[in-house]
């Protein structure tokens, strides 16, 4: 059994320029294959375009009226700056000092002496 399997391939005008240089199968399509319901704008427009600068823009209005003032006395939320200082500053205040801690160990140690004396107790 004997095989006739080319051991080189020249180069042809339809596969030069290709990555591989060599196609198995040649496509007789001269338009590429697109999805169904597939709209070029939208991607175009998603990928290739900056968006519009927000002064540019169209918002919806209000549906009611707006009370600046109380808007401005609402507490910050967590994720705004006033709103990290605050809770920057209260992590600061739950913290234990060194004096503190080396207080409660010596608390913890005396109970647990105690605890040892008793059970040695007759």
């Amino acid at each position: 059994m004997t095989f006739n399997i080319p051991t080189t391939v020249g180069a042809t005008s339809s596969n030069a320029n290709s990555y591989f240089g060599v196609h198995k199968t040649q496509s007789t399509e001269t338009t590429p294959v697109s999805t169904p319901g597939f709209k070029n704008e939208e991607f175009d427009n998603a990928v290739g375009h900056k968006p519009l600068p927000v002064l540019n823009r169209d918002f919806p209005k209000p549906s009611n009226e707006v009370d600046l003032q109380s808007m401005l006395d609402r507490q910050p939320g967590r994720w705004t700056i006033k709103g990290q200082m605050e809770a920057n500053q209260r992590r600061q205040n739950q913290a234990p000092t060194e004096e503190e801690l080396k207080a409660q160990r010596l608390r913890d140690l005396e109970k647990a002496k105690e605890e040892l004396r008793a059970s040695w107790r007759p």
